[in-house]
């Protein structure tokens, strides 16, 4: 029998809701790995709960993207993640995430939220101490989601989402290929962080593309390594 998963995830009381949230967790810490089957009678177990709310899961799972009914046999397969998959996502974030710095900077009102983002960054050091890599990938969810919520399109931010929990994805697969990435990582966010309190909207666009790119670049690189070493 496979190791039990976790139902850690306490942010609702619904058991339907409770269970969608620790297959997503796992889905996105890789605990469940892409290509892998999984059926509602193993996740039932190896949650400890009745079938039903496993099924009803799989089900919202299935229309986030995170898994996909199988071609053939029973069950469902946890969604791969390959340079399809990132082009795709990344085209999305590169689409929505601009739109949220064009709203904030179109008319300089909101200058609380223009003075928070434009220091977002600030309480990190160059270099960072292993120590603080947690709560940097935490807050790096954050600056972007807070871009985003700025475009104050509800559909729009309902939609990333749905994208957000996919990259989270990619970052947890592709972790080791952040190794020696930090640094750069943190200098690219000052670069947006900067053209926002200067209201510079174009510059700030222009950073945040850049970012969203290399970020793309480094993680294709990291698959096709994977791949190579014989791991994907």
């Amino acid at each position: 029998m496979s190791d039990a998963l976790s139902m850690k995830p306490q942010r609702v009381v619904n058991l339907t809701d409770r269970v969608f949230e620790a297959l997503e967790d796992a889905i996105v810490r890789c605990e469940l790995q892409p290509g892998e089957v999984v059926t509602d009678r193993t996740l039932s177990l190896r949650l400890d709960v009745s079938r039903t709310p496993v099924r009803e899961a799989l089900q919202r799972l299935a229309a986030s993207g995170l898994v996909v009914p199988r071609d053939r046999g029973p069950g469902w397969e946890v969604a791969g993640f390959d340079e399809r998959d990132l082009a795709e996502l990344f085209e999305l974030r590169k689409a929505l995430e601009p739109m949220g710095l064009r709203q904030l900077l179109a008319d300089n009102s909101d200058a609380r939220t223009i003075h928070a983002l434009a220091r977002f960054f600030d309480d990190f050091d160059e270099p960072m101490e292993v120590d603080r890599y947690a709560d940097y990938f935490q807050r790096d969810n954050e600056f972007h989601k807070k871009i985003v919520s700025c475009t104050g399109n509800s559909r729009v931010i309902g939609f990333y989402g749905i994208v957000e929990r996919q990259i989270d994805r990619g970052r947890h697969f592709l972790s080791t290929g952040y190794q020696g990435r930090i640094e750069e990582n943190l200098t690219e966010h000052r670069r947006i962080t900067r053209a926002i309190g200067a209201r510079d909207v174009e510059e700030a666009v222009a950073a945040l593309l850049h970012h969203l790119q290399r970020g793309e670049e480094l993680m294709v690189e990291h698959i096709k390594a994977e791949r190579a070493a014989g791991r994907l």
